[in-house]
């Protein structure tokens, strides 16, 4: 007995399917974990301490969940200093806490990787917020800066103006004239318009004044406008000014603005011919200094003030570690404020010198004996601390719209050495280096020299220039779909009927777009083709003219069309993507077909000699109407910016459609009926190749 074994074909390829299956399974898991792997190592310091949505679309409220997770513990001086917590604050930079406003919450130092959740609840973001800052705090209490993220406000406008420029064109006493010219916003749709304020500096708002001018956006019709005119130049928002300079400002700072509010950031301009904070540091700083211990200090330090002082000015003291920078984990040595005050006819000088919040010195005194000097004498046994070299004096403004409102320090105005406060040093390192000077000195060297440094500031500014210019030109197409998000234009459409297209395409973000299309065909359309010689009209078309008076046939078809595109990433197969891109959509499609013909037949009689002809002449006449909805795949490459091309080709198909033809209607001779038919089905072929041209705006 014997058996045989059989296997029927079906199970054979249901065991190929699932191999095939499983394979491509442990290909996607292979993918995926190398994937991860490779990412992680590549993203490993990019990792986000911080994680934030704001969830509220009102402008100047945060509602939402920030996401803190506790970080590595860093190097074995870090691990020394054991973290005891971790301290969020509002920032007005990604590098400096907000005044004096309090840290928003302190939380428990935990393990690493571990995440805390952090609720916003219609919270106010205070004046000036543009980031969140955390810091870790050891056992001592001092605070080392950890990580920063930027506040992201749903409600204002997320995109910042490019560029501000001001062209003085006078100026009569403290009156400034001139023309303010703003490059927009690469995205322009969640803003309406540019708010232009003084500044003291080239980030801070000089809020002792209101705004200088708020200018609204173009419109779309002034953008099209702006780019047929000269899509060369700049697209800029431009408004003459004519106004008083106050004494501080230095800068014109300019902010995006929608009805919800207004960007935190912004960019500057420096004024021409006012004193910047460099050239404001005129004040004098002296030190009299008592002997001493090594490392500890005595005596009595002096800021001599100038004569432009405000009715109200603030000063701090503080330890410094150069000239220009102060030790900010220590606090200031002193506060004075100064006030004018009216006492009956006698203006006096009121003076309050404070070292600690709790601790106040009051001093009253007039003008005269007061003098211009603010002195702040060291107590006994007090130590310099670690790095400190020089004390450094800054003033500190408060904010105009509230009385308890933050402070900001300016500064420094001035500074004085600790370890050389007569500049002694100083003075003989000059000396000595223009003695050396004066030894080699040659005035042929000098104009050489002379000569190679303006040559050098002429190279260094043209390169700056180039620069600027190259990375304008170098933007990439992402950046500029973002920046001009609207694009008209006009081509031609190539199809089973030749069409002419009106579309228009509208940027979502960076890599999405709907684009919007009219295409008509008709009598009209037919002769464009012809006179360019894209198209001739077929034979079996000629034979319908001439095949008697009167015959005439016109077919008009208008499609109407949505289609949706993805961009292909400009990176892939070595950058030579870009502007490539594919989607999908759908239309409305309406034909209609006027027909005109005359059918003529002739019969012969021949009667003994005489030969007899008769002839009937039959007209016909139809018209139908088409209609249906299509859909649409779309593939095709488009320009970047301005005045751009793009190829387009769209396979299209009807699913519904209905038809009014009848063929029956038209004459069969000669070849009318076959070639009406084919025309009218070539109507339903809507699969197409588009060329355009267009400008985007």
């Amino acid at each position: 007995m014997s058996f045989m074994l059989f296997k029927a074909p079906g199970l054979c390829r249901m065991r190929k399917r699932k191999f095939a299956c499983s394979f491509c399974l442990n290909l996607l898991f292979l993918l995926h974990v190398f994937g991860t792997g490779f990412h992680g190592v590549l993203l490993a310091e990019e990792k986000a301490l911080l994680d934030f949505t704001d969830n509220d679309s009102r402008g100047g409220w945060l509602s939402g969940d920030l996401i803190f997770t506790v970080p590595e513990e860093g190097s074995s001086a870090e691990k020394s200093e054991k973290i005891s917590k971790f301290v969020l604050s509002w920032g007005n930079n990604p590098h400096q806490r907000l005044g004096m406003f309090l840290p928003i919450v302190t939380l428990r130092a935990g393990e690493s990787g571990s995440r805390t959740r952090i609720k916003f609840n219609n919270t106010r973001v205070p004046s000036g917020a543009t980031h969140f800052l955390l810091y870790s705090r050891n056992q001592n209490d001092e605070d080392t800066e950890v990580f920063s993220l930027t506040l992201v406000d749903k409600g204002v406008p997320g995109s910042k103006p490019q560029e501000i420029d001001f062209e003085q064109t006078g100026k009569e006493g403290n009156r400034v004239q001139g023309e303010i010219r703003i490059t927009p916003a690469w995205d322009e749709r969640d803003l309406s318009h540019y708010a232009v304020y003084w500044g003291e500096n080239s980030e801070t708002v000089l809020r002792s004044q209101p705004p200088v001018t708020v200018i609204e956006k173009k419109s779309w019709y002034g953008n099209l406008v702006s780019q047929l005119q000269a899509p060369w130049k700049l697209n800029t928002v431009t408004e003459e000014i004519d106004i008083l300079l106050p004494a501080e400002a230095t800068h014109l700072l300019v902010f995006s603005r929608n009805a919800e509010g207004q960007m935190n950031q912004g960019v500057a301009v420096e004024l021409e011919g006012v004193q910047t904070k460099e050239k404001m540091r005129s004040q004098k700083m002296l030190l009299s200094k008592k002997s001493t211990p090594s490392g500890m200090i005595a005596g009595e330090v002096t800021l001599v003030r100038n004569n432009t002082e405000t009715d109200s000015s603030h000063y701090l003291f503080f330890w410094g570690k150069d000239i220009k920078t102060r030790l900010e984990n220590l606090p200031p040595l002193t506060q004075f404020e100064v006030k004018k005050i009216q006492d009956g006819l006698t203006v006096k000088e009121i003076q309050v010198s404070t070292l600690t919040m709790m601790d106040q010195k009051l001093q009253v005194s007039p003008v005269k004996d007061a003098g211009r000097e603010l002195k702040y004498e060291f107590p006994t046994n007090t130590f310099i601390p670690e790095d400190a070299t020089y004390i450094l004096a800054f003033t500190q403004q408060k904010f105009w719209f509230q009385d308890d409102a933050e402070r900001k320090l300016k500064g420094p105005v001035a500074s004085v050495s600790i370890l050389d406060p007569d500049g002694i040093k100083k003075k003989d390192a000059i000396k000595s280096k223009i003695k050396s000077s004066l030894k080699n000195f040659s005035i042929t060297q000098f104009k050489k020299d002379s000569e190679n440094t303006e040559g050098k500031k002429d190279n260094l500014n043209s390169l700056i220039q180039k620069k600027e210019t190259r990375e304008k030109k170098n933007r990439k197409a992402p950046e500029w779909r973002i920046s001009e998000y609207r694009g008209l234009g006009l081509g031609l459409s190539f199809s089973g009927l030749n069409g002419i297209v009106t579309f228009y395409d509208y940027n979502l973000d960076d890599n999405q777009q709907l684009h919007y299309s009219l295409e008509l065909t008709g009598p009209q359309v037919g002769s464009t083709f012809r006179a360019l010689r894209l198209a001739e009209e077929s034979t079996d078309m000629q034979s319908i003219t001439k095949s008697g008076s009167g015959n005439s046939l016109e077919i008009n078809r208008t499609l109407l069309s949505t289609t949706y595109r993805w961009f292909v990433d400009d990176s892939l197969i070595w950058g030579i993507t870009e502007g490539f891109f594919y989607g999908a959509g759908g239309g409305f499609g309406y034909t209609t077909l006027k027909y005109q013909g005359r059918d003529t037949s002739a019969s012969a009689t021949i009667s003994d000699d005489t030969e007899s002809f008769n002839s009937t002449a039959t007209d016909y006449q139809h018209s139908a109407k088409a209609m249906g909805l299509f859909a649409v795949l779309d593939a095709g490459w488009q320009g970047l910016e301005n005045y751009y091309f793009q190829i387009v080709l769209q396979p299209s198909i009807y699913f519904y459609y209905k038809d009014g033809f009848q063929e029956t209607s038209i004459p069969v001779n000669p070849n009318q009926r076959s070639t009406v038919k084919d025309r009218w089905s070539r109507a339903q072929n809507l699969t197409r190749l588009m060329l355009g041209f267009g400008i985007f705006f």
